[in-house]
């Protein structure tokens, strides 16, 4: 895990903003949120909310390095990960629905030791989308972040507010590219902010 942590802050701190500018390329983008956090922490300390946001942070993490993706950020309770940035990856759609796979299946383990702790369970929604973006560091020499910024960026944050708790939703570019070795159920039609047609999500 260290190896991989350690590896991953390389690519950024080689990517910083005196190496290269920003440039075009095409990344798959996952977004995941916790379904409730917020009703869930009413009921609880602030510090035991805080440990188990960390407990399930830690978990999520390990399985996204674990599988080639960076942690781009954590916005409260939703995790940010990027497969294809800032190392180029060959199978970057494959591996981000592996490491989606797995954060659900990870949910199980944490919202054992949350009812060890008397807590209520967690579930996750998660969104994925795949396409040409910006990639680079935004920001001054007071403070920048290695982000990637674009149109099938906030696609994918539309489609992760779309999915049900233990869902993993899917755009139809990674449907198209996935779909050999997937298996669907519902497919959803939706208008989403910032399209003037129906968008299709793949459960």
């Amino acid at each position: 895990r260290d190896v991989l942590i350690q590896y991953i802050h390389t690519a950024i701190a080689q990517a910083g903003p005196g190496s290269r500018l920003s440039e075009n390329r095409r990344v798959t983008v996952l977004l995941s949120d916790l379904r409730g956090f917020t009703a869930t922490s009413e009921r609880y300390s602030a510090l035991v909310m805080v440990a188990a946001l960390n407990r399930y942070l830690e978990k999520m993490s390990e399985i996204i390095l674990r599988h080639g993706g960076a942690i781009d950020k954590f916005m409260g309770d939703s995790i940010m990960a990027l497969f294809g940035a800032p190392e180029v990856m060959d199978n970057d759609v494959e591996a981000a629905l592996r490491c989606a796979i797995d954060m659900q299946t990870a949910m199980a383990d944490i919202n054992a030791d949350n009812l060890s702790l008397n807590m209520a369970p967690l579930y996750m929604g998660i969104g994925i989308n795949t396409g040409d973006v910006v990639v680079g560091h935004l920001g001054s020499h007071y403070h920048s972040e290695y982000t990637v910024i674009g149109d099938e960026v906030n696609l994918a944050s539309r489609i992760e507010a779309h999915s049900l708790r233990g869902q993993i939703l899917l755009s139809e570019k990674i449907y198209q590219q996935a779909g050999d070795f997937i298996e669907i159920g519902n497919i959803n039609e939706v208008m989403v902010k910032g399209k003037k047609s129906v968008v299709r999500m793949y459960e």
